[in-house]
């Protein structure tokens, strides 16, 4: 049978560090030349300040080593730059739209994903998470418009407990998207979180069938797959059954190293979905 997904690793232009998972670091193009040389089909690119990327160089680092941009990343918003949907200053808050707004016109250029992680922010104390809630769909609203606009798929991802206090399940995170202006928005699912808050890996990637845009391949430790205690056997079973056919990325520590990682995880989703 012919794999119908495709083989992703994360890339960043910044130096973030043996705790960020991104196992290469430190040059989109350097990560691209890395990912092709290992025999990955695509990247997923985190960005700081999609302004200070240039697109027709990434198209042509593109083409040159033959990976696709699959999908950006907008953590580095809230880890390195302070911004969040959710902040009490108004003027965060209208900052935080308007790089979405850029890292969508950035993806456009790619047919890549924009996937929103860390960016939500964090509530912090449980009387106010309905409040909060409340502030993050009225942020999104016009974001999904304008994702919609562009033609560029989103994807929302549920998060473990000690990234934030905001959509941590799959439930939760669907029943959110309910809300008027935000079912355009689909999901990104990440093994790790999934493994941390849902009581079942294969329900959750079972409800979001057909919503999923992008897909997070990293173990219980945050290592590569097989590292640690998810069931990946059972994740890859279960995407085919539903006929997902993006990306399955890696989205691991670089340990014990980038190079080392990417190959091990490389190595298992050849030997599940075949060369």
């Amino acid at each position: 049978m012919t794999r119908r997904v495709r083989y992703g690793i994360a890339i960043s232009q910044e130096i973030l560090g043996e705790g960020a998972s991104v196992p290469f670091q430190g040059g989109l193009h350097e990560g691209m030349v890395k990912a092709a040389e290992l025999g990955f089909d695509c990247v997923e690119l985190h960005i700081r300040n999609p302004l200070a990327i240039d697109p027709e160089s990434l198209l042509r680092s593109s083409a040159t080593t033959g990976m696709r941009i699959a999908a950006i990343g907008t953590g580095l918003e809230y880890s390195l730059n302070g911004l969040s949907l959710t902040s009490d200053d108004p003027s965060v808050r209208a900052s935080a739209v308007q790089r979405m707004r850029e890292h969508i016109d950035l993806a456009a250029h790619f047919g890549a994903v924009v996937f929103l992680g860390l960016i939500r922010g964090k509530c912090g104390c449980k009387v106010r998470l309905p409040e909060t809630l409340d502030r993050l769909a009225e942020q999104l609203a016009p974001v999904a418009a304008y994702a919609m606009g562009k033609g560029v798929p989103t994807g929302l991802e549920p998060v473990a407990y000690y990234f934030s206090d905001l959509l941590n399940t799959t439930d939760e995170t669907l029943d959110f998207l309910k809300r008027p202006g935000l079912e355009g928005i689909g999901l990104l699912l990440d093994t790790h979180h999934i493994f941390l808050e849902d009581k079942s890996m294969e329900a959750s990637f079972r409800k979001c069938a057909g919503r999923i845009t992008h897909v997070h391949l990293s173990d219980s430790n945050r290592r590569y797959p097989g590292a640690g205690n998810v069931d990946f056997a059972l994740a890859a079973r279960t995407l085919d059954d539903i006929g997902y056919a993006g990306a399955v990325s890696l989205e691991i520590l670089p340990a014990p190293s980038g190079d080392e990682a990417a190959r091990r995880g490389l190595t298992w989703m050849r030997e599940t979905w075949g060369l």
